[in-house]
């Protein structure tokens, strides 16, 4: 519980200071936190839990179907022309994949040893 519970609120000033950096706002509209929280869900249940903790999937799948999300995702963003993409906002998706499968296995594994 420790180590989820510090991953969380590391994971969370982390975003805090990148949001600064990336969009100068602390608190983005509620289009941008959706995508975000999109890249975290994804990191989360087909990183973190599917792959990393479950094995349910090969590393090969886990890597395609998170790139299969994240690419629709990206032509959803073109389509509306909600944002541009450009290096920061790529860097700011990966860190919310990462940080998604790491809660993902640690959440994992605080289930099974609860």
């Amino acid at each position: 519980m420790k180590m989820l519970s510090f991953t969380f609120i590391l994971g969370a000033i982390f975003l805090y200071f990148m949001n600064i950096a990336i969009l100068k706002s602390a608190i983005p509209n509620m289009e941008w936190t959706i995508h975000a929280g999109t890249r975290f869900l994804v990191g989360f249940f087909v990183m973190g839990v599917s792959y990393f903790y479950v094995k349910a999937l090969s590393l090969k799948q886990a890597l395609k179907l998170t790139l299969i999300i994240v690419i629709l995702d990206y032509f959803y963003d073109y389509y509306v022309e909600s944002y541009r993409l450009n290096f920061e906002i790529i860097l700011h998706g990966i860190y919310m994949l990462v940080w998604g499968a790491l809660m993902g296995y640690l959440t994992g594994r605080y289930m099974k040893n609860k």
